[in-house]
């Protein structure tokens, strides 16, 4: 069995089940009664005293599995298999469908696993365009639970809220020095994609392999296209989303080249709100209708 189990769903269930104010929700009491059966508190005493939870190390990952009894190290590994059936199972899927799938499975679902048919029952709950509402309607008529679709939501926009809040506190910065310049430009160049890289560092995603360090907005279609982790402009983005945007020339024209990139904020009445660098050569919000046509397409990083 591999020591880690969706690393990142992990280091999301430590940070709300430490989070008392959030215990009020249905989703995060199932969450804490996940780990408590899966995480000894000798296990999770050990690893809440770091000053930074991170489940990809291989120092809490090691604390965690040698307090593991054998039974424990059994339902772990029907958790891995069954992750990767899902993986299987919703190939076609986009990675947002398919890590929503792994939540709903390990937050709510766990106790159905060993049902025939368990796999292909929860993948055929998710469609295209599909809102957060209507899976969990789909999910509630298919398993008989009563999942709340606001505490899903709450839960699918944690991890990528570090982004976004780090995008946030640089609103207002005006030429981009701070991004460029860490970047390893000595004078001023078209920033946005220095800016997206820099709040992606500042979360530890470069180093992670999650979003590509880049200054050319190419250059960041190009990755996310090749691991499979790309929508089209049509699509409604996640929160943390990377938008990247193709200006239409002076005749009009655009020419399927990304010209300008930013992160997703939010998505509300059918607007992508978004925080860009290197807009009026500033950080700025800006919206745009769902599917507009200066929308090239998103980034989808997997956290």
């Amino acid at each position: 069995m591999s020591a880690t189990i969706g690393a990142a769903l992990k280091k999301v269930a430590v940070a709300l089940l430490l989070d008392k104010k959030n215990w009020e929700k249905i989703a995060c009491l199932l969450l804490a009664v996940f780990m408590i059966v899966f995480f000894p508190a000798v296990a999770l005493a050990a690893v809440t005293s770091m000053e930074d939870v991170d489940f990809t190390s291989p120092e809490v990952q090691t604390k965690v599995i040698l307090s593991l009894t054998e039974e424990q190290i059994d339902e772990l590994t029907l958790v891995e298999d069954t992750v990767k059936a899902l993986h299987t199972a919703m190939s076609g899927r986009t990675p947002e469908q398919i890590k929503a799938a792994e939540v709903l499975y390990v937050l709510a679902l766990s106790e159905y696993a060993k049902e025939p048919g368990f796999v292909a029952k929860l993948a055929g709950c998710f469609a295209d365009d599909q809102t957060d509402e209507q899976l969990i309607a789909e999910v509630n008529a298919a398993f008989g639970t009563n999942l709340d679709p606001e505490d899903f939501s709450a839960i699918m926009n944690y991890a990528n809220h570090q982004l976004v809040e780090v995008a946030k506190s640089q609103l207002g910065n005006v030429g981009g020095e701070p991004y460029w310049s860490w970047y390893g430009y000595g004078g001023r160049v078209e920033w946005c994609a220095c800016f997206v890289s820099w709040c992606a560092d500042q979360c530890g995603y470069i180093d992670r392999g999650i979003i590509p360090k880049f200054a050319g907005c190419g250059t960041g279609v190009d990755w996310f296209k090749a691991r499979g982790q790309w929508l089209d402009g049509s699509a409604t983005p996640a929160p943390g989303n990377i938008i990247f945007f193709d200006w239409p020339d002076d005749y009009g024209v655009m020419d399927g080249n990304s010209d300008h990139v930013g992160i997703v904020e939010k998505v509300e009445g059918g607007r992508v709100y978004t925080i860009e660098g290197n807009s009026g050569d500033a950080c700025q919000r800006n919206s745009y209708p769902v599917g507009n046509y200066q929308i090239l397409g998103y980034g989808t990083p997997m956290l």
